[in-house]
């Protein structure tokens, strides 16, 4: 028969059959002698997750990210959810005489056996949920293991009466293509990034489990924004409205302010933490007030506040919310900024009007897995004399190692006596970058540097940290100055570098004359 039909705001769930299992199965993570029961808040989440369409009995959701504050207790949920995913009732298989949902375990039937993932990228992590799972098997004596029919292994799972498995893995994505998952659980994603392959690692966790029509979980803190993390990405995903994404995320309404009371600072952890009643607030607040714990990290780990994290130049959001794409018409007055590089970094060319909007003019940087690329110069000479062709250019600043031949050659094409338009700017040359860099940040911050959106400018300037170059006491202008660099993770910032420069370069250049020379051919 069909579904019982709803009452107010309710869906038909698998979810009561869960939490039913896990109570009569598993022990309480903080004392064995009782039964796992989840808060209030939990169970919501897990109704939610297991949520039917009444129609078909398919679930809502093929994916769930679990983004808390830390210690709100993500590990011991996912790991009892990975449990019954192991070998409890979670597949719809039809509705019963009073028209409610009935699940079953994987292998049940035509069903494929269950095989569930716990990944991470280290060892150690895939133990925060895999260590507490093993813990709920083992405690009283093993009695859910031998209730279960799990053969509880430390380093994986498999069920004694049937095919059956559940393990840790921390293994290049390219080895775990293809196989037949039912369950993924992705810990800590805020820590998987392109560097270190987690990216790669997700994507192909969710190919295996789509193909097996099951689903993943993410746990996850509040993520660095422009890390392009897992988590980031997926809180994205989930915020553009793309379907059968559980983003489930809390935080405090009003972010805290280093200044605030302590009262007020307790009222946002409460916020932040929900029903989680094991959590001591003031315990938490001593560390808060720390002056050892920096501030965005007590945002992200304690009140779930998503921070461009310590030393980023741009706040990503603040760039995104400057893209304003627009034509650039013939004869344009404009500044151009260059930073070039032989192989392994991108070679950019950047224009800039004076009303401070900059766009894309050239960008040349090496394929994946190339070995042996090399800028194409003539393309690069191209681009430079096109936009001299198209454009008033007042002036050109240059980043000049290893094109200072280049250079050299510009600079006798393109300028004019007593007036020199294509000039270097060294950017190792602290003195000299960090003006520049000054002149871009104040812009950025007053929303007077508008630019074309371009995506690889903007990963490039997402990925620009500041370096000191000098303390605001030590100059009677009072204002600390700083140049771009790599962060940790090493990625590439030239078309920050060049953006940099080209909106010096409009900001300083003479107004050129309002007829354009004609320039032979390159």
């Amino acid at each position: 028969m069909p579904w019982r039909g709803g009452r107010t705001e309710e869906i038909p769930t698998l979810g009561w059959q869960v939490l039913d299992w896990m109570s009569t199965h598993l022990p309480s993570p903080s004392n064995e002698k009782d039964p796992f029961v989840l808060t209030d808040e939990q169970a919501k989440l897990l109704l939610l997750w297991y949520g039917l369409d009444p129609r078909t009995g398919s679930f809502i959701y093929r994916r769930a990210i679990i983004e808390r504050a830390k210690g709100w207790g993500k590990s011991p949920l996912v790991a009892a959810n990975d449990l019954a995913e192991f070998c409890g009732p979670v597949c719809f298989d039809g509705w019963d005489a009073d028209g409610e949902p009935v699940g079953v375990p994987w292998g049940t039937g035509d069903r494929p056996a269950p095989w569930v993932q716990i990944a991470a990228i280290s060892e150690d992590q895939t133990d925060n949920t895999y260590g507490a799972l093993y813990d709920l098997l083992t405690a009283n004596d093993h009695r859910a293991a031998k209730e279960l029919g799990v053969d509880d292994g430390r380093t994986r799972l498999y069920l004694k009466n049937k095919p059956g498995r559940l393990e840790p893995v921390t293994a290049s994505a390219g080895s775990r293509e293809g196989q037949r998952v039912t369950h993924g659980t992705l810990d800590e994603t805020h820590l998987w990034k392109p560097r270190n392959h987690g990216v790669k690692l997700a994507a192909t966790i969710r190919r295996n489990v789509a193909k097996m029509g099951g689903r993943t979980v993410e746990t996850t803190n509040a993520p660095t924004i422009g890390e392009k993390s897992v988590a980031e990405r997926s809180g994205g995903d989930a915020d553009r409205g793309h379907k059968g994404i559980l983003w489930y995320s809390k935080r405090p309404l009003v972010e805290p302010d280093p200044d605030w009371s302590d009262d007020q600072m307790i009222e946002a952890l409460d916020e932040a933490y929900g029903d989680a009643y094991w959590i001591d607030r003031r315990r938490l607040l001593k560390e808060i007030r720390d002056p050892a714990t920096a501030w965005d990290d007590a945002l992200r780990f304690y009140f779930n506040i998503r921070t461009v994290g310590a030393g980023r130049a741009v706040d990503p959001r603040r760039w995104d919310e400057l893209a304003a794409p627009r034509d650039i018409p013939e004869g344009t007055p404009i500044g151009l900024g260059f930073d070039g590089s032989i192989s392994h970094d991108a070679t950019v060319l950047r224009g800039c009007t004076l009303d401070g909007y900059s766009f894309d003019l050239g960008i040349w940087q090496p394929p994946p897995g190339a070995v042996d690329w090399q800028v194409p110069r003539s393309e690069v000479h191209q681009a430079v004399h096109e936009a001299f062709a198209r454009y008033r250019v007042g002036r050109m600043l240059c980043d000049p190692p290893k094109w200072w031949t280049e250079i050299e050659q510009w600079s006798e094409k393109y300028n004019r006596p007593g007036k020199e338009r294509v000039l270097g700017l060294d950017t190792n040359s602290k003195s000299k970058f960090a003006p520049a860099v000054d002149r871009w940040l104040t812009a950025i911050r007053e929303g007077v540097h508008t630019h074309d959106g371009d995506s690889l400018t903007g990963d490039h300037v997402k990925s620009a940290h500041l370096e000191k170059v000098r303390d605001a006491a030590d100059d009677t202008d009072g204002r600390t100055l700083y140049v771009l660099v790599k962060g940790e993770e090493k990625r590439r910032i030239d078309a920050a570098v060049a953006d940099v420069l080209a909106y010096h370069a409009a900001m300083t250049m003479t107004p050129p004359p309002t007829t354009k020379p004609t320039f032979i051919s390159a």
